[in-house]
């Protein structure tokens, strides 16, 4: 039996009734979906089976271990902290660091208190923190050093109070309190009494999309939760198709966190799934592959789930052959496709380690189509097929009517993993959601045997290391620099990083601007991935198609020839 007839078979048993997870329909906001019929009610139940983990680790950073009770223990601390600060049911606690595990403890604390936890992009810069600030409305941001940085000069105008980690408070400002004196303050070993239901609001992760600014996706518990297990049915499914039968006394399973926690992909397909999953979590702040080969043999980590980028560089290491890294077994890719040629290479590369492909989106907490086994091989251009019950996936026509097999069109996905909304942009919201269906912007086909590929993109949208960027955003910034008349953004492929960030520009008359200056003018308002790494700057205006568009298709044929 193939992986796609395997894993749905396993699925199916494992959530019809009497199953491990059974599912039926319930009508949720006006709209009939499968929901996991025994689920947790809200994240705050589900971070229970942390105590039932006990001892074993589960956040390793730096050579230094939490287990699953200790990080319960510190997040239910962190609660009650929050409540302290006047934070109360609703209220948006933001967190902007790098991978800590004082991130992990601050989301699970968030949520325990009733809290929005609105985790902001970490490589942002002070304009864009202060958007996502100002927007969410946040009550609370809990940040590192660096980012600290950042927010300080907004406390004039925001009412935040912020929690800082790893470096002392300023003692004459009453707004910005010390992580460990917080923590250091308080006794309590669960979480805050709050009735907390399934549709109350529960995170809100700002993605980019086509528009300058990015957008708020508001998840409530029950789409975060069944995202979470949606993806512990795959990783089961995935396990008995390999043959493997978890049994007492087998070593604990250990993903790489090497995806910012900050993405959909780092937070819920890995973080939150290992508190199910009872899976260690080995902490990276930065990509380094001797790093990351090195924690692979130390800690025997099993998973490695990162954008396309990091299993290639671990493929083309010179040096992989000095470390130990039979313990490996899957090699996923999120936040970009994998180039279809990585694919043969990657599973003839470690005896025991296999790669697998998803495809899904914030709006979606991740999930959407699955793939690996003798199907990725057979199909490694493909993303897949849905997560079915859960996930029901169609390609569509502009005029909404579902396409034939092998027909391009938009991806549409309906789930109750799904987001209720962007925050405070209903027209966003309704141009996106219909009937509970996202039109996710990206062009599909589905194949004779339901197998997902992506073909294109209607969002104008690069997505560089599994980052999106907006090319208006870095068009309207470029735009205002005094000597760019006109300007044009793109993204054209990259070995590497998926794609690369282009500039078309054209200039005043006399102009002196050369890339060196425009990056370093670019820099206090755009996040370095953001910064073209390609420009061209000419003397006259850009073409134009018939409707007095920029011609940016063209522009980009060009510049990829």
């Amino acid at each position: 039996m193939g992986f796609f007839d395997h894993v749905g078979a396993v699925i199916a048993a494992a959530t019809a009734p009497g199953g491990d997870l059974p599912v039926g329909r319930q009508t949720v906001g006006g709209v009939d979906y499968t929901v996991f019929a025994a689920a947790p009610p809200s994240l705050r139940d589900m971070f229970g089976f942390m105590l039932q983990h006990g001892d074993l680790p589960f956040i390793v950073e730096n050579e230094t271990a939490l287990s699953f009770k200790e990080t319960y223990i510190a997040a239910a601390r962190f609660a009650h902290g929050l409540g302290e600060l006047g934070v109360k049911k609703g209220d948006r606690v933001a967190i902007c660091m790098r991978n800590r595990s004082q991130w992990i403890i601050g989301f699970i604390g968030a949520l325990m208190a009733g809290a929005v936890a609105t985790p902001l992009n970490s490589w942002w810069g002070t304009e864009e923190i202060a958007y996502s600030l100002k927007d969410s409305g946040a009550k609370v941001v809990l940040a590192d050093q660096r980012r600290f940085a950042c927010i300080l000069p907004l406390l004039e105008t925001l009412d935040l109070t912020v929690i800082l980690c790893g470096a002392e408070a300023p003692a004459n400002n009453s707004r910005v309190l010390n992580y460990e004196a917080l923590m250091a303050a308080r006794a309590e070993t669960a979480p805050p009494a709050i009735a907390i239901a399934p549709e109350d609001d529960a995170t809100l992760m700002y993605t980019s999309g086509s528009t300058g600014h990015p957008k708020g996706a508001v998840s409530t518990n029950r789409a975060v939760i069944t995202g979470i297990l949606g993806y512990a049915l795959i990783g089961a499914a995935l396990q008995s198709y390999r043959g493997l039968t978890p049994k007492e006394g087998d070593a604990q399973a250990a993903v790489l966190q090497t995806i910012p926690l900050f993405h959909v992909t780092g937070c819920v397909v890995i973080f939150l799934v290992s508190i199910v999953a009872a899976r260690k979590i080995v902490l990276m702040r930065k990509w380094d592959i001797d790093e990351a080969m090195r924690l692979i043999e130390k800690e025997r980590i099993t998973g490695l789930t990162g954008v396309p980028t990091m299993t290639a560089d671990l493929m083309n290491a010179p040096n992989r052959d000095d470390y130990d890294l039979s313990s490996l077994t899957d090699m996923g890719s999120g936040g970009a496709a994998r180039p279809a040629d990585h694919v043969e290479p990657l599973y003839n590369m470690l005896e025991a380690a296999q790669p697998l492909a998803g495809y899904g989106l914030t709006e979606t907490n991740g999930i959407g189509t699955f793939i690996a086994g003798d199907d990725y091989r057979k199909r490694p251009s493909g993303i897949g097929r849905p997560v079915h019950p859960i996930v029901e996936l169609e390609i569509r026509a502009e005029d909404g009517t579902i396409v034939p097999t092998g027909e391009r069109g938009e991806i549409c996905i309906k789930s109750a993993a799904n987001i209720r909304g962007y925050w405070n942009q209903p027209e966003a919201t309704a141009q996106t959601f219909k009937d509970g269906w996202m039109y996710t912007g990206d062009v599909g086909i589905l194949d004779e045997d339901g197998c997902l590929y992506i073909v294109d993109r209607l969002k104008d949208i690069i997505i560089r290391g599994g980052e999106n960027i907006a090319t208006l955003e870095v068009e309207a910034t470029i735009a205002a620099h005094p000597d760019v008349l006109e300007v044009a953004v793109f993204g054209i492929p990259h070995a590497r990083l998926g794609e690369e960030v282009v500039a078309i520009m054209y200039t005043r008359k006399n102009s002196k601007l050369d890339a060196q200056k425009l990056c370093a003018d670019l820099a206090p308002h755009l996040a370095a991935y953001k910064i073209p790494t390609l420009m061209k700057f000419q003397s006259e205006a850009l073409p134009r198609i018939a409707s007095g568009k920029i011609a940016k298709k063209a522009l980009r044929e060009a510049m990829i020839a």
